[in-house]
């Protein structure tokens, strides 16, 4: 899309500033002010093109404030109209079933009241396991030694199992 005014603006802005400058609009004529007249010198209130007042403050805070109403109008329609339609969406829906508004319970295991705690005593059991003489199974058949002394007896050794 260009940016180039059309083929019809660029006549209408030349003959609009001719007539201006002619005097037949009847506003400003193109006349510069009079010779040795300062620029901000106050201007004759006869003049056509002279403005005698200013905005008037009260009705342009009157249009400011019907803007600001009717904006707060909209907002509070579209928010009432909102939780209607959700009302009107909830009461559509059937009941809940006992079962959808039962209380559930997590099953076990819980979780932990102080981990720490426990992981500390898990630490400990595993450290007299490895640093103490037992048994590794019910029946008693295999026992278990500290590493520290498994590891003096191995030294040395072949871990290859003897030949027959």
């Amino acid at each position: 899309m260009s940016a180039r005014p059309g083929p019809g603006l660029i006549p209408a802005i030349l003959a609009g500033l001719t007539l201006r400058g002619s005097g037949l609009l009847g506003g400003r004529s193109g006349r510069a002010a009079a010779p040795g007249t300062p620029a901000n010198a106050p201007r004759d209130p006869d003049d056509p093109g002279y403005e005698t007042r200013d905005v008037k403050v009260r009705n342009t805070t009157l249009v400011m404030a019907g803007l600001a109403l009717s904006v707060l109008t909209v907002i509070g329609t579209m928010v009432w109209m909102s939780a209607a339609f959700s009302a009107s969406q909830r009461r559509a829906l059937p009941p809940l079933t006992p079962q959808q508004t039962a209380t559930l319970t997590p099953p076990p295991p819980n979780l932990q009241a102080d981990p720490y705690a426990d992981l500390d005593r898990q630490r400990a059991a595993t450290g007299a396991r490895l640093s103490g003489y037992g048994y590794s199974d019910p029946a008693r058949t295999h026992a278990r030694i500290p590493v520290d002394r498994a590891m003096d007896l191995v030294v040395g050794r072949s871990l290859d199992a003897p030949e027959r």
